[in-house]
This record gives C-alpha cells, sequence and structure tokens, in this order.
C-alpha cells in the first residue's frame, strides 16, 4: 500500500521558521509545542504557489550505484529558458529523499 510522505522533523521545522500555514496533522517538538507536518506534496504547493519556488525531481537513466533522481529548483517567474533553474550536486536514491533534500533548499531561498 501506497502512504503519504511527511516532510521530515528538521523541515517541518524549517517550513514553520518560514511561517507555512496550511491544513496538516501536526507533531509535539521536544519542547512540547505543536509542530505542523505536512506532505512533502503540500509543502512543494505552498512554495509554489505563495513563494512562486518550484521544486521538481526527475528520473534520471539509471546508473551503476542505483542512485537516479535529482531535484531541481526555479523561481516560476524566471523558468523560461534552460538554465533557469538550479539542479541538484548529487543524485538520490528515492524521489522522496530528493524531494525532501530539495524541499529544504527551496526553504533556504526564501530566508535569504
Amino acid at each position: 500500500m501506497i502512504e503519504e510522505s511527511y516532510v521530515s522533523f528538521d523541515t517541518a521545522k524549517m517550513l514553520k521558521e518560514v511561517e507555512f500555514e496550511a491544513e496538516c496533522g501536526f507533531i509535539v517538538d521536544d519542547d512540547g509545542r505543536k509542530l505542523y507536518r505536512p506532505t512533502q506534496a503540500l509543502a512543494a504547493r505552498w512554495l509554489r504557489e505563495v513563494h512562486g519556488i518550484v521544486v521538481d525531481v526527475t528520473f534520471i537513466p539509471p546508473l551503476f550505484d542505483g542512485v537516479n533522481w535529482q531535484y531541481f529548483i526555479g523561481n516560476m517567474d524566471d523558468m523560461v529558458w534552460e538554465g533557469d533553474f538550479e539542479p541538484s550536486d548529487q543524485k538520490y536514491a528515492s524521489y522522496e529523499a530528493a524531494l525532501e533534500t530539495g524541499l529544504q533548499e527551496a526553504i533556504k531561498l526564501i530566508k535569504k
């Protein structure tokens, strides 16, 4: 059975720092505070709709090591020509792992 992929605890903390607001489940942090933990898909949608940042994950043809996923980040207003997005420096073993790292990198752009 396929289940939803939720952002990691670290990503949830980063989202809170940039005032992420959306209906989602929550976990309780070490200090007893509620920390909302969205799905990866909801976080990506929020980045796109609120901040105009796209996080996309692409399958790269198989390599010998089985690490075949790469994320790309771009600003929706600037994604017209090749090179208007930033690819990840490394590849990942799963779509979800690539998306998680891409979400974190996109959140860092908001913090600047």
